[in-house]
């Protein structure tokens, strides 16, 4: 099975309404397995014109303070955590963003699921995933 990826280039507050529009489009968010993913997102993202900075992928802290996949497979084997991260558990932070900026691009930090208004021009947008079959 492959994959088909797409950018949706708007600031995004809330993780709930990245995936819903992705979900509209017949995908999800996206998630990364590999090393050679997570290059070819990077790729992706950097090619964008309007990239904040980062983008929501599909990976969020449950109640057992492990962090899953949209899918509920628990995140194994392949991650890419920004050195200090994940962090903050008690402060909120159950939601991961890809990060786009040259300081730490292709790594991954969690954060809360739904951000303040204040953070509403460089809020992560939106990485949707649609398996398709070949």
């Amino acid at each position: 099975m492959n994959s088909c990826f797409l950018v949706i280039d708007i600031p995004t507050l809330e993780l709930s309404d990245a995936r819903r529009n992705c979900q509209r489009l017949g995908g999800d968010l996206a998630k990364i397995t590999s090393a050679s993913e997570n290059q070819f997102i990077v790729d992706l993202v950097t090619k964008q014109n309007k990239i904040t900075g980062s983008v929501w992928i599909g990976l969020h802290r449950k109640a057992d303070n492990k962090f899953y996949w949209t899918d509920d497979t628990l995140l194994a084997g392949y991650s890419n955590w920004r050195p200090g991260e994940p962090n903050n558990a008690g402060q909120g932070e159950k939601c991961v963003q890809f990060i786009g900026a040259a300081s730490a691009r292709s790594k991954w930090n969690d954060l809360p699921c739904t951000l303040d208004v204040s953070y509403a021009k460089a809020a992560p947008v939106v990485l949707c995933q649609k398996k398709t079959k070949h």
